[in-house]
């Protein structure tokens, strides 16, 4: 009988579900959102890329790359090609007669805050060294990078303007993830009594349940669900990919990647929206860095007055392990440990067995003697201004949980490889990228001792 009524309030509790998933919870729409015409997109219609990227569940992989083509086809942006070099994304310096969305000004913000004192910007660099505050919380677990809090802003924004226009709305509104949560006890409960009634102990199996279900609960309430307006929106869009107002949309890749854009430097709209359908990869691909986020990638920075490539690599090995390298100090320990050995073997032994033995000693002493004298080379001390260029989190997990070390990257105008430092959490969040600082370090241990901000020049 009680398996009867657990297996009843499973089936009623995944009913409740499926009918609130198809309770079409109205969304707040603003009055003619949907209807205003807009250059270069089918008549009424008002939807910028990204919104029409969020409607294809494309809005992480391609809104922020179809917005910067779509700001570049409004005239805020110009894209120049340069024979051996990267494309550039050149600012405007007549700002268009219009008004940008809270996550369009987010975007073109972003570029004025890497061109910093030029007008220009590697598009590639585009994709890194975000400006602004990380996003810090009470516990490590809620510790953000620049660039995680941008993306995460832009995509509230975005979602909340596709709302407003009643193109998509919550799968589940709170009240009804609430209403789920509580329903969900029914089953979970329901199989505890089943389970003592059998004889069995096997409780972890409710309660476990339970937190399967009130997760898909959780996961509905977060998740983004189309309106009517929105799939018609997206029909028009998908059956617009192919051609808009008569004329094909660009392709991807292929020996005319970038045709689009010469001479005059003014891609067509029509690539941002086909961008944000998926489609245009050479044009999203301009605003692509290399991959490998943090270390072992490469950052533009323009600290020295034109742009050049820094390489962010593993910070050096501390101590006598960064002198002589990792391979050399692992030889030169273990010839140390058995050093006593080696120096017995050399004192009671002969021929042969002596020789090796002695030339074993020799060749540690020598180690030891180049590894100090490298060691002694590095000074104590430094002092540099530079600029942040990058700033990440890296995550190490062991036996007791994961550990979170923020870290910051420093172009000091005179290396190829940026410095890396670990900083506190107050330091990560003081010293965003872009910002220009006067840091005194440890060249020896690769440490910073201390660091402070300097006006921008």
């Amino acid at each position: 009988m009680l398996l009867i009524v657990t297996v009843a309030a499973a089936a009623g509790w995944l009913s409740l579900f499926g009918l609130l998933m198809a309770i079409p919870w109205k969304a707040p729409t603003r009055a003619g959102a949907a209807s205003l015409p807009v250059d270069g997109q089918p008549p009424g219609s008002a939807e910028q890329p990204a919104v029409v990227s969020l409607l294809a569940g494309r809005l992480d992989a391609f809104g922020y790359p179809a917005t910067l083509l779509d700001l570049a086809a409004r005239g805020w942006l110009r894209l120049e090609s340069q024979p051996g070099g990267p494309m550039m994304c050149v600012i405007s310096a007549d700002q268009p007669q219009e008004q940008l969305t809270a996550w369009e000004r987010r975007v073109y913000d972003q570029v004025i805050a890497r061109a910093g004192s030029r007008r220009d910007v590697p598009a590639a660099a585009l994709s890194d060294g975000f400006a602004g505050p990380a996003t810090l919380g009470t516990g490590e677990r809620e510790m953000k990078s620049a660039t995680e809090s941008f993306i995460t802003e832009f995509r509230r924004e975005v979602i909340a303007d596709s709302r407003q226009r009643g193109l998509s709305r919550k799968r589940l509104s709170e009240g009804a993830g609430c209403l789920l949560w509580l329903a969900a006890f029914g089953p979970a409960v329901a199989a505890g009594f089943a389970l003592h009634a059998a004889g069995h102990h096997s409780y972890w199996i409710p309660v476990a349940g339970l937190v399967a279900l009130c997760a898909v609960a959780g996961i509905a309430t977060k998740g983004e669900k189309l309106t009517r307006r929105g799939r018609i929106a997206l029909r028009r869009w998908r059956a617009s990919r192919a051609e808009v107002g008569g004329t094909p949309l660009p392709s991807a890749a292929g020996s005319r990647a970038v045709t689009w854009l010469a001479p005059a430097g003014w891609p067509d709209r029509q690539v941002a929206y086909a961008a944000a359908l998926g489609g245009a990869q050479a044009a999203v691909k301009l605003f692509s860095g290399p991959p490998g986020l943090p270390e072992g990638k490469t950052v533009w920075s323009s600290y020295t007055g034109s742009w050049r490539q820094i390489t962010i690599g593993d910070a050096p090995p501390q101590g006598w392990r960064g002198a002589g390298g990792t391979t050399l100090s692992l030889i030169a320990v273990l010839l140390l440990a058995l050093a006593p050995t080696t120096l017995a073997v050399a004192v009671v032994s002969s021929g042969a067995v002596r020789e090796v033995a002695l030339v074993v000693m020799v060749v540690d002493v020598v180690i030891v003697l180049r590894m100090l004298a490298k060691h002694t080379a590095i000074p104590r001390s430094a002092e540099f201004d530079g600029r942040v260029i990058e700033a990440w989190i890296d995550e190490e997990t062991g036996e007791n949980g994961t550990s979170y070390f923020p870290r910051i990257a420093i172009d000091d105008g005179q290396r190829d490889q940026a410095w890396v430092f670990a900083v506190s959490r107050e330091q990560y969040a003081t010293f965003t990228p872009g910002t220009h600082v006067h840091a005194w370090v440890n060249p020896r241990r690769n440490t910073l001792m201390e660091i402070r901000l300097i006006a921008n020049r």
